[in-house]
Order: C-alpha cells, then sequence, then structure tokens
C-alpha cells in the first residue's frame, strides 16, 4: 500500500522541480486580467488574443532578465548594462505587441487603436516595464530572504560545530592533569591513588551523562566544582589553603556546563611547587542583580608571571571562545596576574 505523505511529498517535489507553480501562476495572471478587461471588448475571443499577446510580453521579459540578464550582468555588478538591456528589451517587446496586437485586430469591429503610435507604444512600455519589474521585485526579495536564511544556518551550524569542538576539548585537558596526578600518587601512595581513581571516575561520569545537555542547574555545576576539589584536595595534600564561598541565592537557574571548571581548573594547574610555602586557592560564587558573579583567585611560583598573564593556557583560551558563542555581549571577564598570584572575575547575565 502506498504510503500517502510520501506520495505526497513526491509529487510535491516535481512540481517543484519542473516549475509547475510557474504554469498556475501565469494562468491566474491570464485569467485576471481577462475579467478585468472584459468590459472593454465585445468580442470576448478578442479579448482572449489580445491578453494572450500581453502575457507572453511579460513573461519573456520577466524570464530573460530574471535569468539571463541578472545571472550575466546584476550579479556580476554590472547594473547599468542590466537597466540598458532591461529598458532595451521593454521597447524592442513593446513594438512586438503593438505589430501582433494590430494584426489580430485588423479584421475587428472594435477599433481600440485611436490613439497616436507614441502613445500606444507607451502604454505598452510601461505595461511591461511596472510588469516585469514588479515581477523581479518580488523574486528579488524572496531569493534575498531565502539566501538569508540559508547564511544564517550556515553561520548557526558552524558556531554550533566550533562550540562542540570548543566543549569537547574539555574533557581531554582536564583528563590530561587528571592522568598525571594520578600517576604520582601511584608511586608515593597507591590507596591514595585508588581513592583518586574513584573520584576521577565520577567526574567524567558527570561530564557524559550529565553535562550533555544545553543548559545545566546552577547547583549540578557547583557540585561538580565541589567533587573537583576534593580530587585536588587529596593531590595538594595539607599545603592546600582552600576557600570556597557559595552564594545563598544559586538556584532556579541555569547555566551552559562546564563553564566554571576551567577557571578552578587553572587555580590548581599553576600552584607552586616549593614546599616551604602555602598553596592557597579562594573561590566565590554568587548571584547578584542577575547576573552569575564568579572570583578566583590562586598563587603562583613568581616565575610564572608572565605565564599566567598569557590567559593560563589552552583552559581559559577555550573558555574564553566558549563564552562569546554562548553569551554574546552577555559577559564579562577581568583577570590580573601579580608576582606571585593569579585573579580571574567572571560576569555572566542570567536573568
Amino acid at each position: 500500500m502506498v504510503n500517502l505523505g510520501n506520495w505526497t511529498y513526491g509529487v510535491l517535489s516535481k512540481i517543484g522541480r519542473y516549475k509547475v507553480h510557474h504554469i498556475l501562476f501565469w494562468m491566474l495572471y491570464y485569467v485576471f486580467w481577462l475579467f478585468s478587461y472584459k468590459s472593454m471588448y465585445k468580442d470576448f475571443s478578442l479579448l482572449m488574443k489580445v491578453t494572450s499577446v500581453y502575457l507572453f510580453s511579460h513573461a519573456t521579459l520577466y524570464y530573460t532578465s530574471q535569468y539571463f540578464l541578472n545571472p550575466k550582468l546584476l550579479k556580476k555588478d554590472r547594473s547599468f548594462l542590466f537597466l540598458i538591456s532591461f529598458l532595451g528589451l521593454c521597447v524592442l517587446l513593446s513594438l512586438l505587441m503593438y505589430g501582433a496586437i494590430a494584426l489580430i485586430m485588423s479584421n475587428s469591429p472594435d477599433d481600440l487603436f485611436q490613439a497616436s503610435f507614441f502613445q500606444i507604444i507607451s502604454v505598452f512600455f510601461f505595461s511591461n516595464f511596472f510588469a516585469a519589474g514588479i515581477m523581479l521585485a518580488i523574486k528579488g526579495y524572496f531569493d534575498t530572504r531565502k539566501m538569508h536564511r540559508k547564511n544564517e544556518l550556515l553561520e548557526k551550524e558552524r558556531l554550533e560545530s566550533e562550540l562542540q569542538f570548543l566543549k569537547s576539548q574539555v574533557n581531554p585537558h582536564f583528563l590530561f592533569n587528571a592522568i598525571n596526578s594520578v600517576y604520582v600518587l601511584i608511586r608515593i601512595n597507591p590507596e591514595l591513588a585508588s581513592d583518586t581513581l574513584i573520584k576521577l571516575s565520577n567526574l567524567l561520569r558527570s561530564q557524559l551523562y550529565d553535562f550533555s545537555a544545553e543548559k545545566i542547574e546552577i547547583q549540578q555545576e557547583i557540585e561538580y566544582l565541589k567533587n573537583y576539589i576534593e580530587l585536588e584536595k587529596i593531590r595538594k595534600g595539607e599545603r592546600l589553603e582552600l576557600t570556597f564561598e557559595e552564594g545563598d541565592n544559586l538556584e532556579d537557574f541555569s547555566i551552559a556546563p562546564l563553564i566554571l571548571i576551567p577557571f578552578l581548573e587553572n587555580c590548581f594547574k599553576h600552584l607552586s611547587t616549593h614546599t616551604d610555602r602555602p598553596n592557597i586557592v579562594k573561590v566565590k560564587i554568587w548571584l547578584e542583580d542577575g547576573f552569575l558573579l564568579a572570583y578566583f583567585y590562586n598563587t603562583t611560583e613568581p616565575k610564572e608571571k608572565n605565564h599566567a598573564r598569557n590567559t593560563g593556557g589552552i583552559g581559559l583560551v577555550n573558555i574564553k571562545r566558549r563564552l562569546e558563542l554562548l553569551y554574546p555581549k552577555s559577559h564579562w571577564i577581568e583577570t590580573k596576574a601579580e608576582n606571585d598570584n593569579y585573579e580571574v572575575k567572571l560576569k555572566i547575565r542570567i536573568k
């Protein structure tokens, strides 16, 4: 049994392919002018012949202009040549109309050629000019809209592809750092390394299953940050002095997933390796006047001053680009690099 939906789609596809809608348009166009000028003619068959001449002239001018002059001249920035050619066609077709209609009406009792030759040619000229001109304008309008929608779709697909690529880099970058940490712990403390692997597994599970959506609840992102901090506490041990402040009003709104983690990851990445000084990390996240505010601070090696000033590595470069795509003109980032510390202030419009 034939599927009605597929059959209808097939028929419509064939109609579009063979421009059947053009035939339907000219049929309606022809009928419209027949009834518009019916009162001016005693002989209806004569009206049909004269209207046919008009239709042929208008259609010829439109199709010649649209499918020959337009691609050959107008689309190649030869507007003046297009205009001259279009006007020349109007004159030529007007002369042909004059001859054809004069021949049709030679044996007719109706005498519609009472005006002068110049007046009649002028009527034919403006008839061709305005009829074809309006059709070309309408066609150009819809073609422009279609091209605009196509370009918007292509741009959207390009940005989505870029966004997915940047988001996919979060996982390998994080995984690379975490595996290095586990590798070090295996030699120092195998039991601690085992606990670290379990926490790492939980983080990766969140990335795989919980963060695949375009938006997640803010508490999911906060929970992920806390789990990451627990993992880093195992790595850094007693030398880590960490402060994490969470605002009371962080609820009932969503953000793009994995937006905050690169900033936190960067804090731990550039901590000092000296054993005679503590590693300090401060994180504060809160909501204020419709903006999500986040502050990240970490101490660094004094020699890392220049490196920290250069955006902190691939993680921060990627997240800045993601923010540009996800929150265009709705986010602000301020970084400050001192001799032995680095801080980031992030502001995202949420409401």
